[in-house]
């Protein structure tokens, strides 16, 4: 941990490890602000074109949410450190499952259900809360999908 050259001494991992902390720390910043900054503007145009009925907002608003979306990516990609550490990839694994298990039920339990109800004219669902069901569904074989493949790269 310690060392000297010359009588001088020197921590050099409490150093590094504290400049990869700031480090990390700097470019979460910068990431969460381009992302926030991107969705604000959006929200905001909307705001504004509902106001104002005019479309060149809405562009204007998409162009920035993308602005964003691009400062996010060129965050992740120049930062010399990983910037998520495994305390945020355990609360993302975490979340994940969560997700995918409340996806999971819904879908388990409507997607009959609706299928049902529909076919003997007993209950028509609005055709949002139809297109919800059927996305969940989709989104559940896209990641059994993903599963399947990521595990067979380890296999």
């Amino acid at each position: 941990q310690c060392f000297t050259v010359k009588g001088v001494l020197h921590m050099t991992e409490d150093l590094t490890a504290k400049r990869r902390v700031e480090t990390r720390e700097r470019y979460d910043r910068w990431i969460n602000r381009s992302v926030g900054a991107g969705t604000l503007s959006f929200f905001v145009a909307v705001a504004v074109w509902i106001g104002t009925n005019e479309p060149m907002v809405l562009f204007a608003g998409l162009g920035l949410y993308w602005l964003g979306c691009i400062g996010m990516a060129v965050g992740y990609w120049r930062s010399p450190v990983p910037v998520r550490d495994e305390l945020d990839r355990q609360i993302e694994r975490e979340a994940s499952t969560t997700t995918l298990t409340v996806l999971a039920v819904v879908t388990i339990v409507a997607l009959p259900a609706e299928v049902v109800l529909n076919s003997t004219g007993v209950y028509t669902a609005p055709a949002a809360l139809r297109g919800a069901i059927w996305a969940y569904m989709l989104l559940i074989l896209v990641y059994a999908g993903a599963h399947w493949l990521t595990g067979r790269q380890y296999a």
